[in-house]
């Protein structure tokens, strides 16, 4: 046999990613402004995430793979990794670490008369600990919001939830069902507090993430 220049490193396997909920940081937030059909005009804020250090800590459950596709049962069930004791087995979250993860997008609806579809902003006002003021308009008492910048959350520990969404290919959604191409990528779906987390200044955000 012949000696070649080429390893195997089996810590490198591939490892899919599973829904769930991880520590990150908030890397960057950018706005546009967008015109609804059914509520009018929008502020859309959107932010982007890093998922910190401390993923490594979680656990996933282990599925049987076919490649990068999961096996499945008869029912179209995945189907479960078990020890001897019939127990799903688990891997740590560390492949996850320094992953970039992306939002569908947080909606401001700014007539007034769609005030009540600022439910989502309003919470997300809250669990990034942003203070709002009350105000009357007319005779009822309502929140008065404030648009996030930059500076105002890069940095920031937060835990999101991501879940798997399916969306068509650009280049095939004008073709016919049978030949559009389905593909499906993760989304930051909502956030929460993360009590114990470290905020990060923008400069350790870059010295930290690795892409």
């Amino acid at each position: 046999m012949k000696e070649i220049d080429a390893v195997f490193d089996p810590a490198s396997t591939w490892k899919p990613i599973e829904e769930g909920t991880y520590p990150a940081h908030i890397k960057s937030l950018n706005t546009k402004e967008v015109m609804t059909k059914k509520a009018g005009p929008a502020i859309v804020v959107n932010m982007t995430y890093v998922v910190a250090d401390e993923a490594a800590d979680y656990d996933q459950p282990v599925f049987e793979m076919d490649g990068f596709n999961y096996k499945r049962d008869n029912d179209n069930n995945r189907i479960p990794v078990t020890n001897g004791d019939g127990e799903q087995l688990t891997i740590d979250c560390g492949h996850l670490v320094g992953k970039n993860l992306w939002d569908n997008g947080w909606f401001i609806f700014t007539d007034s008369q769609s005030g009540s579809r600022n439910k989502r902003y309003f919470e997300l006002l809250g669990n990034l600990n942003v203070k709002v003021e009350e105000q009357m308009l007319g005779d009822k008492k309502v929140k008065k919001l404030v648009l996030i910048e930059e500076e105002d959350v890069v940095g920031k520990p937060v835990l999101v939830t991501i879940q798997r969404q399916e969306y068509i290919t650009t280049d095939t959604k004008n073709l016919p069902p049978e030949q559009q191409e389905r593909r499906t990528s993760f989304k930051v779906f909502n956030l929460s507090p993360w009590e114990n987390g470290e905020t990060l200044s923008s400069d350790e955000l870059e010295e930290d993430v690795p892409f």
